[in-house]
């Protein structure tokens, strides 16, 4: 099985590559250097050099901390479809979205695949991801799959923003994991990630967009209290809004009816696993990038703003 990963600089395409590659799968992840996928003749005359059976599509514009670029959502679109319009048909492409495609400020509880497209999200690359999946969803193409994510973590994210690992990096450099206010999520483990891709590399499967998300969600007072258990350093964790904030899950029902039998690792199990990989590295750690907690100034930013349109409906 020959695979093209599109993206393979960013966190996810890093993961995916490695563990494709572990499993002695063709791979080829080509940086941004050897590969523009904004210049549709760059894609032209790669994909005519390097023929392959599947794209796993991880490529997004960057961001620059918390925040997008204004061509954000331009070149997403550009980026997928430079790739979409020029593959044979019979190779297949896997498309990564996000459950932001539903917009934030309608988000709730388990929001299934029939959620999609009752509201339109406004940042511009949650919008992106939405023209995307609604494209996948029209075509109708057995060899065109969307897997919308909404939590993931693992090993090469970026601690500084990120909050299971930014609550291990802190644990371990003797630090308090503040908390803007207490959240459920569903967190999908980047192994585990990695085994739902690879079912849909090797299978054919219903044409569509699948939520993929675990199970079972949690919240992020639970998470810092499970990096505390595995840690002989016991951080403060403080909570600086009462109540909870807004949800955001998936219902994986069409997933699990699809994949059938898929054992998700348990939170305890994935993140105990993180750990030890940030304790290896923590000589790595930037202690002044922690102190100054851009993490928590996100939150609140985003907090503040979700209360400002609720408010303006």
């Amino acid at each position: 099985m020959s695979i093209l990963i599109t993206g393979a600089e960013g966190f996810v395409g890093r993961n995916l590559t490695e563990q494709f590659l572990s499993k002695d799968y063709s791979v080829l992840s080509p940086t941004l250097d050897e590969l523009d996928l904004i210049n549709s003749d760059d894609i032209k005359k790669y994909l005519e050099s390097n023929p392959v059976e599947t794209v796993i599509h991880c490529a997004t514009t960057a961001r620059d901390g918390t925040s997008y670029p204004e061509n954000t959502c331009e070149n997403n679109l550009r980026m997928f479809f430079n790739i979409q319009r020029l593959l044979n048909p019979s190779v297949k492409m896997i498309n990564l979205g996000s459950g932001s495609e539903y917009s934030r400020t309608h988000w709730h509880q388990k929001m299934p695949e029939e959620f999609f497209d009752r509201h339109i999200p406004q940042d511009s690359h949650s919008y992106s991801k939405y023209l995307i999946s609604k494209y996948i969803i029209d075509i109708n193409s057995a060899n065109l799959v969307g897997l919308r994510i909404f939590g993931i973590y693992g090993k090469y994210e970026d601690y500084r923003y990120k909050f299971i690992s930014n609550s291990i990096a802190k644990n371990l450099l003797k630090l308090p994991i503040v908390i803007n206010q207490n959240v459920i999520y569903d967190y999908i483990y980047i192994l585990d990630f990695f085994r739902v891709v690879e079912y849909f590399v090797n299978n054919h499967t219903k044409c569509g967009v699948f939520n993929v998300t675990p199970t079972k969600s949690i919240d992020l007072v639970t998470i810092a209290d499970l990096v505390n258990q595995m840690s002989e350093n016991k951080s403060d964790i403080r909570v600086l809004n009462e109540g909870i904030g807004v949800e955001y899950s998936g219902d994986n029902r069409k997933l699990i009816s699809e994949i059938r039998d898929f054992d998700f690792m348990s939170y305890e199990e994935a993140i105990s696993d993180l750990y030890h990989y940030y304790k290896d590295k923590q000589s790595d750690l930037d202690p002044d990038a922690l102190e100054q907690d851009a993490y928590l100034q996100y939150a609140k930013n985003l907090r503040n703003e979700y209360f400002r349109k609720g408010n303006e409906k």
